[in-house]
Parts: C-alpha cells; sequence; structure tokens
C-alpha cells in the first residue's frame, strides 16, 4: 500500500561520536563476563555498527529475545596495533555488551586473523536478554608493549534501547527516484538502465532514493529510522551478491526515503561493466521486502546500472 501522499516532514537523522575515556561499572556487571548464545534463526536481529571516524549506527530493533550483532572496524582505534613480541602481532580489541537493568555482560573479540600479519573485523553477537530494555557496548583494545585503550564514549558507553516486541513487517516500497545531474536534486522516476558517462562521473550527483512505508513506524510522530533495516543489494558483472546499508533521507508523507550513494570511488578505478541492483527492507533482520522492477519478497528482476566512459 502507498503511503506517500500524505503531508511531508523531513527529519535528519544525527550521527552519534564520541571515544575515549574508561567504561562505566556497576555492580551488576562484577564478575566474568558471559560467553554470547545462540539464538534461533527466526529470532529478530539488529546491527550495531562502529566505523571509522567515531561514528556508529543501528540497523534494526534491539528486541528481548533477539539477537544482537557488534560490528566494530578494527581501524577506529589503531593505538596499539603495532604491538609485537618476536616479530608477532599482539594486541586484540574485545566488545563488551551490557543489558539492562540485570546487568548481563557478555564479551568477546572482534578481531580474526586471516594471515600471520593480517586481520579483518569478526562481528560479535549475542542474545539479548527477555528482561532488557536498554543495552551499553564498549571496546578495550590491548597489546602486550602497549597501554590499554578504551572506546567507550568519554566512559560513558554506547547506549541503546531493547524494544519488548518487533516493529511491524515492512507493508511496502516503491518510488523509485535520485539524481544524476549537476544539481543534485531529487527527481521521482528512475530510468533502467541507468547509464554513467564522463560527464555524469566529473560532473554530477549519483544516487538512488526509494522510500518504505511501516505501520506504526514511519508514520508514527518520532523518527526512529534505524528500526528499519535498508539494504542496497547489488552485484558488479554477475559477481556474488553485496550489501550495503542505505542512508537515511528523512520522512516523505508516511514514508522513510532511503538513498544509495553511487561513489567515485570504486566506480572510477576499478573495472566494470554493470551493476544489477535492487533495494530490500526488514525490520526483524530475517524476513526481507524487495523492490527492483517489482516490489514483494523477490522483487523481481533487478535494475541496472552501465558504464559509459
Amino acid at each position: 500500500m502507498k503511503k506517500s501522499a500524505w503531508k511531508s516532514l523531513a527529519l535528519a537523522l544525527p550521527l552519534l561520536a564520541a571515544c575515549g575515556g574508561a567504561p562505566q561499572q556497576d555492580d551488576a556487571a562484577d564478575g566474568a563476563p558471559l560467553e554470547a548464545q545462540q539464538a534461533p534463526l527466526t529470532a529478530p536481529t539488529a546491527t550495531v555498527r562502529f566505523l571509522t571516524g567515531w561514528t556508529h549506527s543501528q540497523q534494526g530493533a534491539i528486541v528481548r529475545g533477539g539477537q544482537l550483532v557488534v560490528d566494530y572496524d578494527l581501524y577506529r582505534m589503531t593505538d596499539c596495533h603495532l604491538s609485537t613480541y618476536n616479530g608477532v602481532q599482539v594486541w586484540d580489541t574485545l566488545a563488551y555488551v551490557r543489558f539492562l537493568p540485570s546487568g548481563q555482560l557478555f564479551s568477546g573479540s572482534v578481531k580474526q586473523a586471516t594471515g600471520s600479519t593480517s586481520f579483518v573485523s569478526k562481528p560479535f553477537e549475542v542474545t539479548v536478554p527477555s528482561d532488557a530494555t536498554s543495552v551499553e557496548t564498549w571496546f578495550l583494545t590491548s597489546g602486550r608493549t602497549c597501554t590499554q585503550r578504551y572506546d567507550s564514549n568519554y566512559g560513558m558507553n554506547y547506549a541503546f534501547p531493547v524494544e519488548a516486541q518487533s516493529p511491524a513487517a515492512v507493508a511496502w516500497a516503491g518510488d523509485w527516484g535520485g539524481s544524476f545531474a549537476r544539481d543534485c536534486e531529487h527527481r521521482d522516476g528512475l530510468v533502467d538502465p541507468i547509464v554513467i558517462d564522463s560527464y555524469v562521473m566529473e560532473r554530477a550527483c549519483r544516487f538512488v532514493d526509494a522510500d518504505v512505508y511501516v505501520p506504526g513506524v514511519t508514520d508514527a510522530a518520532t523518527a526512529r529510522p534505524e528500526l528499519i533495516h535498508a539494504q542496497v543489494e547489488f552485484s558488479v558483472d554477475g559477481a556474488a551478491t553485496q550489501h550495503k546499508p542505505l542512508a537515511f533521507q528523512g520522512r516523505v508523507g508516511n514514508n522513510y526515503r532511503y538513498r544509495w550513494n553511487l561513489a567515485s570511488e570504486p566506480l572510477a578505478y576499478t573495472p566494470w561493466n554493470a551493476y544489477a541492483f535492487g533495494f530490500r527492507y526488514s525490520t526483524d533482520g530475517v524476513s526481507w521486502y524487495r523492490i527492483a522492477n517489482d516490489a514483494g519478497p523477490s522483487g523481481g528482476a533487478a535494475r541496472t546500472v552501465q558504464r559509459s566512459f
């Protein structure tokens, strides 16, 4: 059901960023951390991401009994990355996740080795306790030859609300639009295929927008875009499908609008001929509503971005 005819109210989603300081502790958190638990695959899943540049974001509602994934970029804080012993890197970054009011505490490494001297970020996943009303996280990087470094919002910890139940499912998504012009103004409608030529690469904006409607969320008095998983799914020249978060733009009528920015990199600096893409939305991170050349669970045939430069 299309919901874009109501009065528009643009709302911006603030990026929260802070670092440093030892984490807050309380009596409920004393003792050894508990190990992460595994929830059924049908449980709602939320992801909080901590990125370089001291920004962080949430996608999906954190729901009692569901899963919480903490995705921490190892290059957000690199103070101890040169810590070695006998030529071997000896440092680690631990995530701490504490649920309130009962104080259940979980911890685990967010670092995974891909070679003797190369590492990638490893998501840390926990089950949300049935009595939780909020959750806070912080991170500790330490090494054999460096001082411990906390990433803890200057000792206040990073806090997120926990919902008693999942939001309603996505009811509709559509209304493609965007801009491939110098004025960078959103225009309704989107050609297929989108052709990227040298003029667009050098002088124009490159973004695709679409709207989504979730009853009780996108039409609520208070904007909470973090309750929705919004992603572009794309394949480059037939390679494996990739997923990246979409950027929240604000409210349009009773819908939320999300955007895919086609940045200069990798368009200008990697070989490619065509992107096949669509958007997908979810409120539980499990069941998805897709739009491409159709709308629904499958989304129909993918739309296309073609190279012409």
